[in-house]
């Protein structure tokens, strides 16, 4: 074959080699996009695991052992429960194995002292206050209008406060009371319910009666028995008044 054929068969089998190449190449780029990530992070996991490997192999660097197990020995039902000390020296709270012992409960204590019941035959000083000897006894849970009040009722005024004084001697009667000493008020007298020897509540029946109103400021106990007057118009509840707090207020 002359050279000139022979070098120019060479020359087109390299040609065809190489546009080989670049079309296989080319095709297999999308895959080299895929695969580059995954090389550079294989490549970093080596790194850190070299560089891990040289790190447990310095002096003064021992992996760490795991605690060995614990054991546990079951207590024999019939052995006494330990009891510690009541204190330690450092502070810590005691512990008490067992069951928890029972604590009664103690009464509640209050500012308010302990009823206490006592019989009387009392005077009426005005229509919730009671004299006995000389002890005061101011009626729980009522205001009744002051001695020198007046009310309104038909056109003109009349004296409600004595009126009610009136009413609450009607109440007593001849008999005794028997009371319960509730508490004490500014003043130092016993604040008391009191019941007759009929057990009429004395203070529930004079604001039944109008003559009284339920002292909110203290208690609720008689609201049902002002509700009664007030819908039956008994009472001061004929007319107009000024509430019994008020009315001292402004005249002492």
């Amino acid at each position: 074959m002359p050279p000139e054929l022979r070098d120019a068969l060479r020359d087109v089998e390299r040609r065809t080699r190489r546009d080989r190449n670049r079309t296989l190449l080319w095709r297999l780029r999308p895959l080299g996009r895929v695969f580059a990530p995954v090389a550079a992070g294989l490549a970093l996991l080596g790194g850190f695991a070299a560089w891990h490997a040289r790190t447990l192999t310095q002096p003064g660097l021992m992996p760490v052992a795991a605690p060995p197990p614990m054991s546990v020995t079951a207590r024999s039902p019939a052995a006494p429960e330990p009891t510690p000390p009541a204190s330690s020296a450092s502070g810590l709270p005691r512990v008490v194995y067992g069951p928890v012992p029972q604590v009664p409960e103690q009464p509640a204590t209050g500012t308010q002292p302990a009823a206490a019941r006592f019989s009387v035959r009392p005077a009426v000083i005005d229509g919730d206050t009671l004299a006995a000897g000389t002890d005061r006894l101011r009626i729980h849970g009522i205001d009744a209008p002051e001695m020198d009040q007046t009310c309104q009722r038909r056109g003109g005024t009349y004296p409600c406060g004595s009126m009610a004084r009136d009413a609450m001697v009607a109440i007593l009667g001849r008999g005794g009371l028997t009371c319960e000493a509730l508490d004490t008020d500014r003043y130092g007298r016993s604040v008391v319910r009191c019941v007759t020897d009929r057990g009429a509540d004395i203070g529930a029946e004079l604001v039944r009666q109008g003559w009284a109103v339920a002292y909110r400021r203290f208690s609720l106990d008689y609201a049902a028995q002002e509700a009664e007057a007030r819908a039956a118009r008994r009472g001061i509840w004929d007319g107009s008044f000024m509430d019994p707090s008020d009315w001292r207020a402004r005249n002492r």
